[in-house]
This record gives C-alpha cells, sequence and structure tokens, in this order.
C-alpha cells in the first residue's frame, strides 16, 4: 500500500472540463475526494455544470465552475491560479493540459504542474485534444511531471509525440472497486447466458463487432450493451441485416455502473485502442470473466491474458470461440477479483500524492 503522506496544509486543485459521462471525469471524481480524505485542502475547477459523476465527489470539496467557453475558463484558471496560489495543479486530459498551461504562462507563479493523458492521439480527440499531442514536448518542459494511465499509453507518448521520457510516469486509473457487487462461481453458472459490454456508443468501442459474432455464439446468449452515443442507430441495424435485433439489448446509460454487471455471465471490450479500461477493471471486481481485443490499456489488466483471453480486431471466429468459451465456463471469481484489487482508488490516490510530495521537496 502507498502510504498517503501529507505536505502540511498543502493545496491541490484538480481541472477538468466538466464531471460529465466518461472514464477521466470519474477518475476527477475520485481523485479529487481521495486526496480530500487523505487531508488534503482540495479544489474542483471545472468548465461547466454536469452531473453524471457529481455523486462520486466528497461534500467538502468545493468545486469552481470556470465559464463554458474556452477563453472565458482561461483566463478564470488565470484569476484562479493568481489569488488562490495552489501548491499543485492536477490537469486531468488533453484540452485541459492545454487550456491549464497557457493559463500557467499568463499568471506566472509558482504552482507545480502535472499534466496527464487519458487517451491515445488517434482515438476520440477533439481539437484541444489533439493539440495536446503535438504540443506533448512543449507542454513536457512547462510541467514538473505527466501522468499516463498505462504504459502503452506512455510508450506513445514518449515514441511517436517526443515527449521527454523524464517527464513521463505511468499511474493507472483509479476503479471504485469497493462498491463491487461480487459474484461467486456458482452464482455465475445460474445466470442466463448474457454477455456484457459497458461502454459509449461509438464506432471506436468496436460493438459492430461483437454484434457480428453474436450469431456464432450459443443460440440462448444475448448481448447486452450499456451505454449511450451516436451509434446506437447503426448498431441496431446492423443487428437487423444480422438477424439477430432480438437478441441484442440497448438498455442505455447507468449512472451506477455495478447493477449491470450481476445480469451477466462474462465482459466483453471490443475497443480498437483503449488507454486504460475502467470497465474491464469493473468487470473483474464483478467476478465476470472478461474477454478483450488487444486494444492496449486491457492487456496490462488482464496481465496480457493471464486473467482474460485476448483476441485479434476483427478476428470474429477467435472473439467468438473466447465468448462461447467462457460461458461454458466461467471458471472461478476470486483471482479476477484480487486481480481488480490492485487498481483500487487507495492505489492510485497514494501514488499521486507520493507524485505531488516528490515534485514539492525537489530543489
Amino acid at each position: 500500500m502507498v502510504n498517503l503522506m501529507v505536505i502540511e496544509s498543502k493545496h491541490v486543485a484538480l481541472y477538468v472540463p466538466a464531471l460529465n459521462r466518461g472514464g477521466a471525469e470519474r477518475v476527477a471524481a475520485l481523485l479529487a475526494s481521495g486526496f480530500f480524505k487523505a487531508g488534503w485542502r482540495v479544489t474542483l475547477l471545472v468548465d461547466y455544470s454536469a452531473s453524471e459523476n457529481l455523486a462520486l465527489v466528497d461534500p467538502g470539496v468545493p468545486i469552481r465552475v470556470l465559464g463554458s467557453s474556452h477563453g472565458r475558463s482561461v483566463l478564470s484558471l488565470v484569476r484562479f491560479l493568481r489569488s488562490q496560489k495552489p501548491d499543485v495543479v492536477l490537469a486531468i486530459g488533453g484540452a485541459a493540459n492545454v487550456k491549464f498551461s497557457l493559463a500557467r504562462l499568463f499568471a506566472g507563479g509558482r504552482s507545480r504542474v502535472v499534466l496527464s493523458y487519458h487517451g491515445r492521439s488517434d482515438v476520440g480527440r477533439g481539437r484541444l485534444g489533439h493539440l495536446s499531442y503535438s504540443l506533448a514536448p512543449w507542454l513536457a518542459r512547462r510541467a514538473d511531471a505527466i501522468v499516463c494511465v498505462s504504459d502503452g499509453l506512455l510508450d506513445h507518448l514518449r515514441d511517436d509525440w517526443n515527449a521527454p521520457p523524464d517527464k513521463l510516469t505511468r499511474i493507472y486509473n483509479p476503479v471504485s472497486v469497493e462498491n463491487a457487487i461480487p459474484a461467486s462461481a456458482s452464482d455465475l453458472l445460474q445466470r442466463p447466458p448474457i454477455v456484457l459490454s459497458v461502454g459509449r456508443l461509438n464506432p471506436e468501442k468496436g460493438y459492430a463487432a461483437l454484434i457480428e459474432a453474436l450469431p456464432y455464439l450459443h443460440p440462448d446468449a444475448k448481448l447486452m450493451i450499456f451505454g449511450e452515443g451516436p451509434d446506437r442507430e447503426n448498431l441496431m441495424a446492423h443487428a437487423k441485416r444480422l438477424g439477430v435485433a432480438d437478441r441484442l439489448a440497448l438498455p442505455g446509460y447507468q449512472d451506477n455502473p455495478w447493477p449491470c454487471y450481476t445480469q451477466a455471465r462474462c465482459f466483453v471490450l471490443t475497443s480498437r485502442k483503449e488507454a486504460f479500461g475502467n470497465v474491464v477493471v469493473e468487470a473483474l471486481a464483478s467476478g465476470l470473466p472478461v474477454v478483450s481485443t488487444r486494444s492496449g490499456g486491457p492487456d496490462e489488466i488482464l496481465d496480457h491474458g493471464r486473467f482474460g483471453p485476448l483476441v485479434e480486431n476483427d478476428d470474429i471466429d477467435a472473439l467468438a470461440h473466447a465468448i462461447n468459451s467462457v460461458l461454458s465456463n466461467p471458471g472461478d471469481p476470486e483471482p479476477r477479483i484480487a486481480r481488480a484489487r490492485e487498481f483500487d482508488a487507495t492505489t492510485a490516490i497514494g501514488s499521486y500524492l507520493a507524485l505531488f510530495n516528490k515534485i514539492l521537496t525537489r530543489q
């Protein structure tokens, strides 16, 4: 366990565009609460109000709304830095990295700067998100440290975008595994053969391939995908063309994901690229067998196949075979549950605080 040591009365500010749906946003809420509970003074900075992950923020953490336009939020960040002078600021995500670095340039002062990357440059980044990769060497020179949420993402930033290795560190995302509802081996065998996935409904998640595997699964198997997004109609149309629409359910987004995992016998992730994969940890913590594409972060979480089979993208036969195998024999949940505990929130929070302490004591 990492020591949650405190340098007396230090102030950390976390900046994330909003607490809306998304893994990085959930991470921001968990970290803010964790730092506060560890004894740090915490301010959470957001561009605009959103409620999806608000319940994860400790009531003792003040939330400051900066303004929804880029210009307004940067100016508000400048004013905050000049007036509050936090000891450390953690920016969460590519857009936040760029905007905070600009604000820090204008504000001056002595706040320590930690930037963080939560996704690859080739997956779903907006303009500022893409810019954060193009500017990675410049951003790194003005930061005390840059956190990447997986070894693969760190390699991507270093090798493909020339970020200086001495500024890079890997800290896996915190996941609130203590809230899981773990299944026993007998529970899994008694459940209907429901294949579960959780994530935003967009092409990057590879759900079309998962639907293509459905005709090759056990005839009683059904697919349930919790999430919302622009690809909903396309996925339903794809299922209809394949004659499996009656075996596909899209129940929508759930603020509390844990009950979703209690409905399934196995979990599948089919992302083409995934920087980490919070949902993989959630599935393991729930005791579910996990099948995943080789997409980056999930490979590390599953220890390169030790805790669940990995298949290549677009290999529908291999995907269907792996799913059928775990549906027939879900195996022992205990090793999976133990693996998930390695990614608990306390471990990640301790790693961040150790990093803050290191840079605050650096001469």
